[in-house]
């Protein structure tokens, strides 16, 4: 499968979605460049981690002006490892802009069919999830940890797609991002005995048993197999090769350092 990312200063962007719609910015951020010091040296996202309010703004400020769009036109999610969905309109806009309570309350899906409003989730291992539907000028972004991949935050988000917004799943584009790769992501009985309750077919594929009750985990390829089982087309989703906790030049990594910065993913429709 062909890398969707591609770094262009400092930042990774979804190329082919992009070249699609030259209206489109889809992407992903690094560690590199930014304001922050110490344990969130660089271009941490998050006011929640400890870093400095001060760096953290300007780190935003500095991604947004990358993308041309201002952080009045931003809307953040309060993450809390839930499944739930909100729909954002241009009322929602600089939620979670200038402090991680404001953010939309207690959900890690978000998505939208209004112009010139980019949606944003803060990562630092778990899973970023993108959704395009070019028909319905709709775009999304999801969260998924190990507890939002086992309780099914690809499901919710296309099954809202789906029974609410009425989109037929051949419409709808996946893309899973960077996250912290099976051969680095060692878990144990606790996550598995989740994984395994799973509808996906052949869930066993998900994880290798290393033994005395612990594994290697693909939260990538169990995504994959539940944008599958919605029904969205294998050609229609893309899988990243980047590992947040190998590639260390390029991301913050809490299973690495569990004092640190936090990248985002970020999804706008321009006019």
């Amino acid at each position: 499968m062909k890398e969707p990312f591609i770094k262009k200063d400092n930042l990774l962007f979804i190329e082919p979605w992009m070249n699609q719609d030259s209206n489109l910015i889809a992407g992903f951020t690094t560690l590199q460049d930014g304001t922050s010091v110490g344990a969130f040296q660089g271009l941490n996202i998050a006011y929640h981690v400890g870093d400095e309010p001060t760096a953290v703004l300007n780190n935003r400020r500095l991604v947004a002006e990358a993308i041309q769009a201002p952080l009045e036109q931003w809307v953040f999610a309060e993450q809390l490892h839930t499944t739930n969905v909100h729909k954002v309109t241009s009322a929602d806009l600089g939620a979670g802009v200038h402090s991680f309570e404001s953010g939309i309350k207690a959900t890690d899906g978000l998505y939208t069919t209004e112009s010139n409003v980019v949606l944003a989730t803060f990562y630092a291992d778990c899973t970023p999830l993108y959704f395009y539907v070019p028909t319905r000028h709709l775009i999304g972004v999801a969260h998924a940890g190990w507890r939002g991949t086992v309780d099914g935050m690809m499901h919710e988000m296309l099954r809202t797609l789906k029974d609410v917004e009425g989109i037929k799943p051949e419409e709808i584009f996946v893309t899973i991002g960077p996250c912290i790769g099976r051969d680095a992501y060692r878990v144990d009985d606790t996550v598995i005995d989740e994984v395994k309750k799973s509808c996906v077919a052949n869930v066993e594929e998900t994880f290798v048993e290393l033994g005395r009750g612990q594994y290697k985990f693909d939260p990538k390829l169990l995504n994959y197999k539940q944008a599958l089982h919605e029904g969205v087309p294998a050609g229609n989703i893309s899988v990243t090769s980047y590992c947040t906790y190998t590639d260390s030049d390029l991301f913050y990594s809490f299973r690495k350092n569990s004092v640190t910065g936090r990248m985002m993913n970020f999804m706008c429709l321009k006019d």
